[in-house]
């Protein structure tokens, strides 16, 4: 090949190309250095990299002529550079990952907050480890949260406090390392939102792990079985088996076949492929399985009562209802409903020096309130405080004696709904 014709014609075509090849490769390899590494040592190595190119392409550009060879030299330079600093970060990377070994996240446990209430409101995690908490909020245009207290009270400054989502919609929580012991949670926009994580030595997972495992499996669309049998307050494991290939189904627990509250909601998996759920603790009772992607795909769960557990007989729609304590029924019954957030009455009478009832009916489908008494609107002395009700529904609440005076009662879940309570 003629001179003139190399450098007319070949070169100004294969010396582009040729050095665009070069640097394709060089990005490639480097890119998988930089993605193999943490976010922090990836951009220090970046910026050490092109600092290096630099500093070295300000040399060779003062020089009074540029010669191939040192452009060769600029190449190797900061391939140099770039191997030291790559190989460095990829070391404190594998460093890092033999120290931590074992004290990584756990498994994420679920947590959903549906009818301005926690399901499950107990859950187990590994002591010493940092875990996450996905927080699944079902209740449409409400804000929720977790926020978790350093005792097992709700008081003194949370230890941690997770970013606030707007249902329908899931967050995840990095949660860090929790000492062994009992630790209160709840949501910052509705205090009566309550849980408790139990922090255990070599625990960890949903509803506590351990206890009995059981089979699911799921194929042709359809569950091998319409009745799942768990041992009452005890969590328990099921090993779902998803044999549709390309296809996904969950395992998901409700009070009843109406779907309105959420006892346990496990995460899809595709098919093939199986996955543990980690089930809470649930009271006795009879309960409904679904999956929520084929919910013709469904039966029963039955809770049993076995060693150690208890419970009162189940409602017709689930767990057992556990009323106030208090006095026996006695003096005079009083009738309060709860309609459009809000009370059918301004004022309630009540007998003085004698215990009472009052008869409170929910017809607030989905939605939780109660009746609470205290001294005044400054809520700082209760006298009484009534368990919460999902609408609809209807409790009879129990109320001590009183003095005669004049007190006040709200809705600890909608406090503008309040009025006066009238003694005589």
């Amino acid at each position: 090949m003629k001179r003139t014709t190399r450098d007319r014609f070949v070169l100004p075509i294969v010396l582009p190309l040729g050095i665009l090849a070069i640097i394709g490769a060089v990005l490639f390899g480097f890119s998988r250095i930089l993605l193999a590494i943490s976010h922090n040592a990836a951009t220090a190595t970046a910026l050490l990299v092109a600092l290096a190119i630099v500093v070295v392409a300000a040399v060779i550009a003062g020089r009074q002529y540029v010669r191939l060879s040192s452009l060769a030299g600029m190449v190797g330079a900061v391939a140099g550079v770039a191997m030291v600093a790559g190989g460095v970060a990829l070391a404190s990377l594998d460093s890092g990952a033999e120290g931590g070994e074992g004290e990584g996240p756990s498994e994420a446990i679920r947590v959903v907050a549906v009818n301005l209430a926690f399901q499950p409101t107990t859950i187990t995690v590994p002591a010493g480890q940092p875990f996450q908490i996905v927080l699944d909020n079902q209740d449409a245009g409400v804000q929720h949260n977790i926020q978790i207290f350093p005792g097992e009270d709700l008081s003194g400054t949370p230890t941690f406090a997770g970013d606030l989502v707007t249902g329908p919609a899931e967050i995840t929580y990095d949660v860090p390392a929790l000492e062994v012991g009992t630790y209160a949670f709840n949501c910052v926009v509705h205090p009566n939102m309550i849980g408790t994580i139990e922090a255990v030595e070599g625990g960890g997972g949903g509803g506590g792990g351990g206890g009995p495992s059981l089979q699911v499996a799921a194929e042709n669309i359809a569950f091998d079985t319409d009745t799942i049998e768990l041992p009452a307050d005890t969590a328990a494991t099921i090993v779902f088996d998803n044999r549709d290939a390309g296809v996904q189904h969950n395992i998901a627990i409700y009070e009843d076949d109406t779907l309105a509250t959420v006892l346990f909601k496990g995460d899809l998996i595709t098919g093939a492929d199986t996955i543990e759920y980690r089930i809470p603790p649930l009271p006795p009772g009879e309960y409904f399985f679904q999956c929520d992607v084929h919910p013709n795909m469904n039966g029963v769960v039955v809770v049993t009562a076995g060693g150690g557990g208890g419970g009162g007989e189940p409602s017709e729609t689930g767990p057992p209802a556990t009323g106030p304590t208090g006095p026996e029924p006695g003096g005079a019954t009083i009738d309060v409903s709860a309609q459009g957030i809000a009370f059918d009455t301004a004022q309630l009478a009540l007998p003085a020096g004698q215990a009472s009832t009052i008869h409170f009916v929910n017809d607030d489908a989905g939605v939780q309130h109660d009746i609470s008494i205290t001294t005044d609107e400054t809520k700082v002395e209760t006298l009484f405080d009534g368990e919460l009700v999902t609408g609809p529904g209807e409790i009879d609440y129990q109320v001590p004696p009183l003095e005669a005076g004049t007190y006040y009662f709200y809705c600890v879940v909608h406090p503008n709904m309040n009025e006066v309570v009238t003694v005589e």
